[in-house]
């Protein structure tokens, strides 16, 4: 890349390596090459936020305020897609679903496979996942009616659990060798299942035993 103030080979950082200009972002750079780290599920978080808190030091506006207007836009772009990028590798599930994303796949209340809307093609659910889930939102809804804190709490517990599992069942599935892409994008419909479903336990735990002390296991 040519740095638009020096006419000079800026490099690949945010700044120019000859005369040290903010350049725009690349608009066509992931969410990973953004960070400069690798395409992975396994990803160092600690290092990733402290690389977070690095470049929104470089790119704080008040650096700016004075500078030529391409520059002022450079750390307005790059501020946003900084936070985007951001915002998607901290959270395990979003960063797996969009890695999955990276590969063709889409993840919603169904996975959805395929580059073209022509080629695309339903991904089966298991059903085994649909009748659990609905057993659980049947339990959910007695334990409610019956207001009894004690078993919203253990079902919290449970789905709490299976959700650990099945993440850490993701982080396998990315590690095989070849990726367990379809197995996958399974396992992140179960996520946004259990994910849904703690929602709702969390209000039903606020509205039946919130004097008990907060929603026990919960974390969204």
């Amino acid at each position: 890349m040519i740095c638009w103030s020096c006419q000079k080979a800026a490099g690949e950082d945010v700044l120019c390596a000859a005369c040290g200009a903010i350049q725009p972002p690349d608009a066509k750079a992931d969410h990973f090459r953004v960070f400069g780290v690798p395409r992975a599920f396994d990803l160092d978080e600690i290092a990733i936020e402290q690389r977070y808190k690095e470049l929104t030091k470089v790119l704080h506006p008040d650096r700016f305020a004075r500078a030529d207007a391409r520059a002022r836009r450079a750390s307005l772009e790059r501020s946003v897609q900084l936070n985007q990028a951001w915002r998607c590798l901290k959270d395990p599930t979003r960063r797996a679903e969009y890695l999955l994303g990276l590969q063709g796949i889409e993840v919603g209340d169904t996975a959805v496979a395929g580059g073209k809307p022509s080629e695309r093609r339903t991904l089966p659910v298991p059903q085994a996942t649909l009748i659990e889930i609905m057993e659980l939102r049947e339990a959910l809804a007695e334990a409610h009616a019956a207001k009894d804190a004690g078993q919203t709490k253990r079902l919290i517990a449970k789905v709490r659990d299976q959700l650990d599992g099945v993440m850490n069942d993701v982080a396998k599935g990315f590690a095989a060798s070849p990726p367990e892409l379809s197995a996958n994008a399974a396992r992140l419909v179960a996520v946004r299942y259990y994910r849904r479903f703690l929602d709702e336990a969390r209000l039903m735990w606020e509205q039946d035993g919130a004097e008990q002390g907060g929603v026990p296991g919960y974390a969204s």
